[in-house]
């Protein structure tokens, strides 16, 4: 679909457009009609009693994500599938994580408690809010075990070239680890040419779905390397290869489950995620789909350089690159001043245009998501805003 000939069209899927010029899918999206529609659609089933089969979101997922629907899983939300890794990530003292400082607090947290027995929690540290590939390559060593990693920096908008970083992890021995969040939905992701491990992305932000969904992926050549600390009876596969176990007279909460679990990426799900999510989720990955990924990164690609180019008529500080290939969506700057910079949020905020204000590692400030629903006109009243603040 040709979203800019159609963009009102578009627009009226997103209801709270109507009143608002929302520009934070970084923080979370707005939520589709056709969602809602999907959820209700669930539980009309639901409060029937009637048996129907789910819609396929991990096919739709797949397919957004060039990989394999066997390669994934569903979770109830990222830091869910960030614990699935670290969970089963053979680790032994003298071993080394690598990070970065301007990652999201899940993509470090969820490593703390191995430092107890002597896993070093390696940080790169951004030089003026970029981190390049070189960077990783003095980081990484023999004792690398992960690269756990945004593929798009939360606070700036710096985008990774993850098929390079997963060829240094690779060379060493160790696994790439992708938390996508902001970048699953603006952003063409292809996971088998990328090389990646893992991999995980939710719901809320820019898939524009209520929180509590999101896809866990793991290569396909590592299924056997590792095995889910988290055992749910029902990725028994031939417990359930004929029918629930428990509906036949030999079923023995035992003998009935001493049967290997499924062989790939099934395995690791823990059976969290309600009927009535994947419901939702479905709907919009096949919104996206219908709309076509490359399209939608075209979109807000040129929506994110109006942006900038705007933005360089003033007194700001654009922490996001320039160069296309190296950003994301999300677009950051800043004034110089907090003050100034909540001055500048709250003017917005009056004039119901919704941004974010956000931080790390002394990069941040002001935070712009521009999606493939917003507009030109838009990213214009935010500039006019800033020009009576600044």
């Amino acid at each position: 679909m040709d979203i800019s000939g159609n963009i009102e069209k578009i627009r009226a899927e997103f209801p709270v457009l109507s009143k608002l010029s929302y520009m934070n899918s970084a923080a979370h999206g707005p939520t589709m009609k056709r969602v809602k529609d999907a959820t209700d659609e669930w539980w009309g089933y639901r409060t029937n009693e009637e048996d129907v089969a789910p819609p396929d979101a991990l096919g739709e997922a797949a397919k957004m994500l060039s990989c394999k629907p066997e390669e994934l899983c569903l979770v109830n939300r990222v830091s869910q599938g960030l614990n699935m890794v670290s969970s089963i990530m053979p680790l032994e003292r003298g071993d080394n994580i690598v990070v970065t400082d301007l990652g999201y607090p899940s993509n470090v947290f969820v490593w703390f408690p191995y430092r107890e027995m002597g896993v070093e929690i390696r940080r790169i540290t951004h030089q003026d809010g970029i981190i390049s590939t070189e960077d990783f390559e003095k980081a990484v060593d023999d004792r690398t075990r992960a690269v756990s990693i945004s593929r798009v920096e939360w606070t700036s908008g710096l985008r990774y070239d993850m098929k390079a970083l997963s060829g240094i992890a690779h060379d060493h021995g160790a696994y790439l680890v992708d938390d996508s969040y902001q970048a699953m939905g603006p952003v063409k992701i292809d996971l088998h040419d990328s090389g990646v491990d893992f991999y995980t992305a939710g719901s809320e932000k820019w898939m524009c779905c209520p929180a509590m969904t999101g896809v866990f992926y793991i290569r396909e050549g590592i299924w056997d390397d590792f095995e889910p600390s988290y055992r749910n009876y029902g990725n028994v596969e031939e417990a359930f290869a004929d029918g629930a176990p428990w509906e036949k007279p030999d079923h023995d909460n035992h003998s009935s489950y001493l049967k290997p679990l499924y062989g790939d990426a099934r395995k690791h799900y823990r059976g969290c995620v309600s009927d009535e999510f994947t419901w939702g989720y479905h709907a919009s990955l096949s919104f996206f789909n219908e709309l076509g990924v490359g399209k939608i990164e075209r979109r807000t690609s040129e929506l994110s350089q109006y942006l900038i180019d705007g933005l360089k008529e003033y007194p700001v500080k654009v922490n996001t690159p320039d160069e296309p290939s190296e950003r994301g969506a999300l677009v950051t700057y800043n004034t110089g001043s907090f003050e100034k910079n909540q001055e500048v949020y709250d003017a917005l905020k009056k004039e119901n245009i919704i941004i974010a204000h956000r931080y790390a590692a002394g990069v941040g400030g002001i935070r712009v998501s521009c999606h493939f629903f917003n507009t030109y006109d838009e990213i214009d009243r935010l500039l006019d805003v800033m020009k009576r603040v600044l």
